[in-house]
């Protein structure tokens, strides 16, 4: 057995990587995106009702039709990410990474040795234990493993610089809508505080030779989100049925 994580493989070739975030139980859907052409799924187990058994139908689903799975757990804590990343998902997007502590943390959970102290079993992500030497299964899954800090508040903002030089975090994400509560402009996403605090994540995380996440709102919002430096991209699978649905609607012109 090869671990391979199709979107981290992109990414190290240089190349911007889309997918969709789902806030809700749906294997089905996780196909979906699949046979759509993007190129990974993100769950969010902090928003949404998933916990680790549902999370692993989906890295089953994701598995069959061959897309990366990242998960976001509830907390960053040790045990959440083990049982997350030990369905065999191919990463995490850590929330409420303020400190380099966090960070570190982070990194400590879900990296086997040398890079972190992520708990060892034979696991789904083994294949409980069938799919070949250990050594080589660890070796692997630290070299795919997608490690993603999630900068949301001023204080993330702040320790910024101490955060993306921990090594383990391959990237950062931007959680625009915390962050701006956090500032004290909550929902206030164009206002300049705001768009000024996520030019600085984008071009500091680049020079720190960080890939950068951000969540977007419909294609154009992608294609600008790309240009401004943020190469990993994700839209939300509820907005993808209700714009759709709405557009064709508003075609059909039925009222």
């Amino acid at each position: 057995m090869a671990i391979i994580n199709q979107a981290l493989a992109r990414l190290r070739a240089g190349k911007a990587v889309v997918g969709v975030c789902l806030g809700f139980p749906c294997p089905a859907m996780v196909e979906l995106c699949a046979y759509a052409g993007f190129h990974f799924v993100r769950l969010d187990c902090e928003h949404g009702p998933m916990d680790p058994l549902s999370v692993e139908e989906h890295v089953r689903a994701a598995e069959a039709a061959g897309i990366s799975v990242l998960v976001r757990p509830p907390t960053n804590a040790s045990h959440e990410i083990l049982r997350y990343l030990d369905t065999g998902a191919n990463g995490v997007v850590v929330p409420h990474v303020e400190t380099r502590a966090d960070a570190e943390a982070a990194v400590q959970a879900a990296f086997f040795y040398p890079l972190g102290q992520r708990g060892m079993a034979t696991a789904r992500w083994t294949r409980y234990g069938t799919a070949g030497p250990m050594a080589e299964l660890i070796r692997q899954a630290n070299d795919n493993i997608l490690l993603i800090a999630l900068i949301e508040s001023a204080k993330g903002l702040e320790n910024l610089s101490e955060i993306l030089a921990v090594k383990g975090v391959n990237a950062v994400q931007i959680g625009p809508q915390d962050l701006s509560q956090s500032l004290a402009l909550p929902a206030q996403l164009a206002h300049p505080t705001v768009q000024a605090a996520i030019d600085r994540i984008i071009d500091e995380g680049r020079a720190a030779g960080k890939w950068v996440s951000m969540a977007a709102y419909g294609s154009m919002t992608v294609k600008k989100q790309i240009e401004r430096g943020v190469t990993i991209t994700e839209v939300m699978a509820k907005d993808l049925v209700v714009q759709s649905g709405r557009a064709l609607l508003r075609e059909l012109q039925l009222d």
